[in-house]
């Protein structure tokens, strides 16, 4: 059993106002208090009542969003693009959004059950990083707020809402076949991340569908860089001389190709087509300009603030897909070999 403000007041004797205004963060309260306040908090298992909080008035009408605090090339930014079209919707309800940056490496394990104490938080959303194994959402399934992802975590209190990665790697797949192109090779990201998984079953799916055997020896791992990009394209092409395209699981990996490609002189798409995957603004300033499938960021966006509302009400938690879409810019084209 979970306990309660007055439990926290009786074992330090001190109020249960002072130890509310502890657990809000409020001004006035000694930082010594305020620590041991916390600490106890996390000793005893106090869970906010959030729902109590709601049904008396007090909520605070703020929705925590949790993005990973790094400092690669490679940034896992793609949600913060989802804020403007998240943002309206949420505040169309009198809900405002807090942002939390968190190290994911070094979260410890409660620290989420502090902050929406802390912060007085009616829900969360999680950017892609925190995968439904990552400790933050596990903290977020067991403290049954109402929460968001975009990776597939899904629980009774919390909905996910991603662009379909599956149907990505089909789309890209079958647009290269279409183009003629038949030795294609594909630059997956981390192997054991879901959407990469999925982009890879995806785009093998399109060659099954068309009758023909996907080769493994086509297929190299990277990390999302631009560097890994262009290694990984150079080991595929020295090792497969007669491959004519390439598709790519992200925008910045496929663009490290192309610069590096072109510095070995093989032409794009002449020599080489080269696939994305994310649909980045900065794709459309490569030379040439990258063609490759997009997320549908303003559908996206406006759903997870419409779910989250939804579970704020009371709603259970669901998952939905949303189709990305191909952009067809100037990097790939029919085959020409």
């Amino acid at each position: 059993m979970n306990s309660t403000i007055k439990d926290i007041a009786q074992k330090l004797n001190i109020s249960t106002s002072t130890v509310s205004r502890a657990l809000n963060g409020n001004y006035g309260v000694h930082p010594k208090t305020m620590e041991k306040v916390m600490a106890a908090a996390r000793e005893m298992n106090y869970v906010p009542n959030l729902g109590a909080k709601q049904l008396v008035g007090k909520g605070s009408n703020l929705i925590g969003f949790f993005i990973p605090e790094v400092n690669w090339e490679a940034r896992p930014d793609g949600v913060i693009s989802l804020l403007p079209h998240m943002n309206p919707a949420l505040q169309e309800h009198g809900k405002d959004v807090l942002i939390f940056s968190v190290p994911p490496f070094s979260y410890v394990q409660g620290r989420l059950g502090e902050w929406i104490a802390m912060r007085g938080l009616e829900g969360c959303i999680f950017e892609t990083y925190f995968t439904d194994e990552h400790p933050i959402v596990q903290d977020a399934l067991d403290l049954d707020i109402p929460s968001i992802n975009f990776s597939g975590a899904l629980g009774p209190r919390c909905s996910f809402v991603q662009s379909d990665n599956y149907e990505g790697g089909v789309s890209g797949g079958k647009y290269l076949l279409e183009q003629g192109h038949r030795c294609i090779g594909y630059v997956n990201g981390p192997p054991h991340l879901s959407i990469c998984k999925q982009r890879y079953a995806g785009f093998c799916a399109a060659f099954a569908e068309a009758g023909l055997h996907y080769e493994t020896d086509l297929l190299e791992n990277g990390d999302f860089t631009g560097t890994s990009g262009g290694h990984a394209a150079m080991e595929l092409v020295l090792r497969r001389p007669d491959i004519t395209a390439i598709m790519f699981a992200s925008d910045l990996m496929a663009m490290g190709a192309i610069r590096t490609l072109q510095a070995a002189g093989r032409r794009i798409p002449e020599d080489i087509s080269i696939l994305g995957y994310d649909g980045k603004v900065f794709s459309a300033y490569s030379s040439p300009p990258l063609t490759t499938l997009m997320h549908q960021s303003s559908l996206i966006g406006t759903r997870a603030a419409e779910m989250l509302i939804d579970l704020l009400h009371g709603g259970t938690g669901k998952g939905e897909f949303v189709s990305p879409s191909l952009v067809v810019r100037e990097s790939a084209a029919c085959i020409t070999k």
